[in-house]
């Protein structure tokens, strides 16, 4: 290798300098054809300019490769383009020397050449994957009037003489590095500028580089920063925004497939949601047992829409062909969705996916491959499993693969339980010393025959229960439950004098009525095809019973058997006073699976 490289030096000095820019940018074209560095320079990118669309990234993507391509060529002919660097801010480096701080922006190999003239000046080196690669950059260094430490005993020893000494402040942060803030990212920051310019009393010097056109690249060197009276949260702050505002400036200058948003502190979790209410909050539930492990950024729920009923289809047909790990323009995705929602996902990038649904599974899989997230899917999609990181699939569907976990009914995490229910007395006046009971109806399976013939019966044994006992009642209906049966429910219950609340979801759908009620009852009766609100229920502890008003489809037969153990099954005459009934450990349950499986994409 080393001899490879000297060649290579001896064939480009020789040759005109527009050849050697020409095989730059190939190089560099080359580089971004590289679907690996290209997928870890889109996603770092838009991690940093999320606001930018795809077409946009990859465009100033092609010119930082284009520009990396360009520092390979122009470390084999220095000597020949220190004339076409220029310097600004020269004048605020003292001479007794400092620390002379850069990031992996600009070709710092070349850019360095006026402190080279002006000042003594240092590097640690860095040892290469190659040995010979490794002397060959050395003696490169070497010659061009850049002292190489190899020891951190030598380059203390450097600083201490008033040399200049070179350090790259976004690599290798040591462990226990603090979390700087960094295009609103918490990344870990290496400290050792810091403490060599505070322990030998010199000021930190940062500088950026830049290319203006070809060759002609300008250093600029920014106020320095005196870490004396500062902690080190203080300069690394300072530091990381000095880069920040060049960044923004000139971000196609940066090597945007260095991973420095690799081991980055927050994250973030996107929520596709179908429109249905049951789908999107078993999404966010899930996203309440991922931020239990994670140090949580933001969560963000995007109502997705197709353009049209038929590109609903052509998602799943694309889905199953693309790749695990498809990143690229997003074209087929963005085609199938709606201009608000393609805006929507285009100014976000998420380091986990979540939806729930077959519906929103395709856009999952095309979304997370895209931006380079994490995706799990709940319920059953239309696309194999493999193509997602994590599925949530329920017990009773009976699927079983490496990347599924299997849980008991639906997603529940409870939230702000204190405040639905100091809402629900409040709302409703409630005493809190009364005994109650709570009965929440859904809508009928099939017909609804069967169902308004039995619905009768057990409201005639639930007022006798409650008046037997001296139970208060708390009823509400859902968004599923018919017209008719509301209508019925309110004939029946006005009047009833154990009533405390009744509530009917089609008019007024309050977010804090099932929690709420729930909690403030002894026990939960829920009609058997509701199998959210079932498991719900359950998850908070109560005693759950499920009232069969009709015969159950076989996904519903599949589901109550698999609860045979976490709640009471009722069916017709209803004879509640004959009930065992016992509270759920549903939730406990579901939590540890949850834990275990969410640990994979972690």
């Amino acid at each position: 290798m080393y001899y490879l490289a000297r060649f290579i030096r001896i064939l480009l000095l020789k040759l005109p300098l527009g050849v050697s820019l020409f095989l730059g940018r190939l190089i560099g074209f080359f580089l971004y054809l590289n679907r690996r560095k290209r997928s870890v320079a889109f996603r770092n990118f838009k991690l940093a300019f999320p606001q930018e669309p795809g077409a946009k990234v990859h465009k100033i993507l092609r010119k930082s490769f284009y520009n990396f391509g360009l520092n390979i060529v122009e470390i084999f002919i220095a000597p020949r383009i220190y004339k076409y660097v220029s310097a600004a801010g020269l004048e605020n480096m003292a001479t007794e020397g400092g620390v002379y701080i850069t990031i992996h922006a600009g070709n710092w190999e070349v850019t360095t050449v006026p402190f080279i003239q002006k000042y003594k000046y240092t590097v640690l080196g860095k040892p290469q994957k190659h040995e010979g690669l490794d002397r060959f950059l050395n003696e490169l260094r070497e010659k061009s009037g850049i002292h190489v430490c190899f020891s951190l005993k030598e380059l203390v020893t450097c600083i201490k003489n008033n040399y200049v000494i070179g350090i790259v402040v976004d690599q290798g942060a040591e462990k226990g590095a603090l979390d700087i803030e960094f295009f609103s990212h918490l990344v870990p920051t290496p400290q050792g500028a810091f403490y060599l310019a505070k322990k030998f009393d010199k000021k930190i010097y940062p500088t950026f580089s830049h290319r203006d056109k070809g060759f002609y690249q300008t250093l600029e060197l920014g106020e320095p920063i005196d870490p004396i009276n500062k902690d080190a949260k203080e300069v690394l702050t300072e530091i990381n925004k000095f880069y920040q505002n060049f960044l923004e400036k000139y971000p196609w200058e940066y090597n945007w497939y260095y991973k420095r948003f690799k081991h980055k502190k927050d994250k973030s979790i996107l929520v596709l949601s179908d429109g249905k209410a049951g789908h999107t909050k078993q999404s966010i539930a899930l996203s309440g047992f991922l931020r239990e492990n994670i140090r949580y950024g933001k969560i963000k729920v995007i109502e997705v829409k197709y353009r049209h009923k038929f590109v609903r289809f052509l998602a799943d047909f694309c889905a199953f062909f693309s790749g695990r790990n498809c990143q690229g323009c997003g074209k087929c995705l963005f085609f199938m969705v709606s201009k608000e929602t393609r805006e929507e996902l285009d100014r976000v990038c998420p380091d986990f996916v979540i939806s729930t649904g077959s519906a929103m599974a395709p856009v999952n899989k095309l979304f997370s491959s895209y931006i380079g997230a994490r995706s799990i899917v709940i319920l059953r999609p239309n696309i194999p499993l493999g193509k997602f990181d994590l599925a949530i699939i329920p017990e009773h569907d009976k699927i079983s693969a490496d990347n599924v976990v299997s849980i008991k009914g639906a997603i529940f995490y409870p939230e702000n339980i204190d405040k639905k229910i100091n809402k629900c007395r409040d709302l409703f006046k409630l005493n809190g010393d009364n005994k109650r009971v709570a009965f929440f109806i859904g809508g009928p399976l099939g017909n609804g025959k069967e169902f308004l013939k039995n619905l009768p019966l057990f409201v005639a044994e639930i007022k006798k229960f409650c008046l037997t006992n001296k139970f208060k009642i708390l009823i509400s209906t859902s968004r599923r439950t018919p017209h008719n049966i509301e209508k019925y429910l309110e004939q029946e219950f006005t009047n009833f004098p154990n009533i405390e609340a009744l509530v009917i979801a089609n008019r007024n759908n309050y977010d804090f009525v099932f929690e709420g009620f729930c909690l403030l009852a002894e026990v939960i009766f829920i009609t058997s095809e509701s199998i959210s609100m079932l498991t719900e229920a359950a998850s908070l502890g109560k005693a759950c019973v499920s009232v069969s008003l009709e015969k159950e489809d076989i996904k519903h037969r599949d589901f109550l058997l698999s609860m045979k153990n976490e709640f009471v099954f009722l069916k017709k005459p209803y004879s509640i006073k004959e009930a065992d009934l016992r509270p759920s450990s549903i939730f406990q349950k579901n939590k540890i699976v949850l834990e275990k499986g969410l640990r994979r994409v972690l």
